[in-house]
């Protein structure tokens, strides 16, 4: 999608064959990626017709439509001719816009930002509005696009990866960007129940915290993060020792993976419940990122497997933990949680359960 070699790295997740933006007046590439998410979604829930007028939208992002922007020539902006419409275009709340209208969502329709925890946000939102009786139904997740934007902000901090990601591990250097989206149907459990759904899991628990630390660098004692995790924990009204597998935010850089261990260790440290991340395989899609791992817990819960840390190779000494290295674990409980730990000091927890 754009040219990056003049970076120290060049590689990243890109998801090939997909269009990077529609033409003049259509979807541009986060909320097509969203809205090829939230369909699959709608069909496994066998959602349709009437019932999607009563269907709200909840949708995480970090960078919004950014590919109107970044398809602005030098020239063009040189010359003050760069169409103007792409500023509107390019807003986050077009995504939301965008996707309500494809696919015929008459409820209310939120956009959150969260910086890389934005998917938790919009899940833990849509979990409030249907605990509250503003709604009966939400589409919620997140969804972010390949960003020539994002790849320069990351390579000038010196956080991208050189070759692979390598979450936890002690060569580790630095994440590797991604795209996509993810999308779950969140309803009422009496709305389930009158439409014969088939309930996948349960959302019982959300926890949010601020480091109010910096702008880009985790608290590295994982204070903030301990207290998103411990506050969802509490929602769900379970204890450490209730979760069987835990969602690691595992980004793959130096200080994320230490704060988050150090976090764990804090809630979790008697428990010693086995964390793994899928970044490793996924690339961090910012925005997206906790709703992918949302979809891939709720998997993990169903199959009862943990999926395992790639490319790990040798323990840090500050990152004692139990982080599945390269080979996907069998575990036997009813809940798992997943974490998001963002720029801003932005944490999202959430805890999912087998339906009971």
């Amino acid at each position: 999608m754009f040219d990056t070699t003049p970076f120290a790295t060049s590689i990243g997740c890109e998801i090939r064959g997909f269009a990077a933006s529609g033409g003049e007046n259509e979807p541009g590439r986060a909320a097509r990626l969203a809205i090829a998410a939230s369909r699959q979604a709608l069909a496994q829930a066998r959602l349709e017709g009437d019932d999607l007028e009563a269907t709200g939208l909840a949708v995480g992002t970090t960078m919004g439509e950014s590919c109107w922007l970044e398809a602005w020539s030098d020239a063009d902006v040189r010359a003050g001719t760069a169409p103007l419409e792409d500023l509107v275009r390019s807003s986050p709340d077009r995504i939301g816009a965008d996707v309500a209208a494809e696919l015929r969502l008459g409820g209310r329709t939120t956009v959150l930002g969260g910086a890389c925890a934005a998917g938790n946000y919009a899940l833990g939102y849509a979990l409030d509005q249907l605990r509250l009786g503003r709604a009966e139904r939400i589409v919620a997740g997140g969804t972010d696009a390949f960003s020539r934007v994002a790849y320069m902000g990351f390579a000038r901090l010196g956080a991208l990866a050189r070759g692979t990601c390598r979450p936890f591990s002690a060569d580790r250097d630095g994440i590797i960007i991604g795209e996509g989206a993810a999308f779950l149907v969140l309803e009422t459990a009496e709305s389930a129940r009158a439409r014969g759904a088939e309930v996948l899991a349960e959302l019982v628990g959300v926890g949010l915290s601020t480091d109010a630390y910096h702008i880009v660098s985790p608290d590295p004692t994982g204070s903030g993060a301990a207290r998103a995790t411990a506050a969802a924990l509490d929602d769900a009204g379970l204890e450490p020792g209730d979760i069987g597998w835990i969602s690691a935010h595992g980004t793959g850089t130096i200080a994320n993976d230490r704060a988050e261990v150090a976090a764990v260790q804090a809630v979790f440290g008697r428990t010693k419940t086995p964390m793994s991340s899928i970044k490793a395989l996924t690339g961090h899609a910012l925005g997206a990122s906790s709703a992918l791992e949302a979809v891939a817990s709720v998997l993990a819960l169903r199959s009862q497997v943990a999926p395992p840390t790639w490319n790990y190779t040798a323990q840090d000494p500050d990152c004692v933990w139990d982080v599945v290295p390269n080979e996907p674990r069998p575990f036997d409980a009813d809940a798992v949680m997943s974490n998001a730990y963002a720029f801003g000091g932005c944490n999202a927890s959430i805890v999912i359960r087998l339906d009971h």
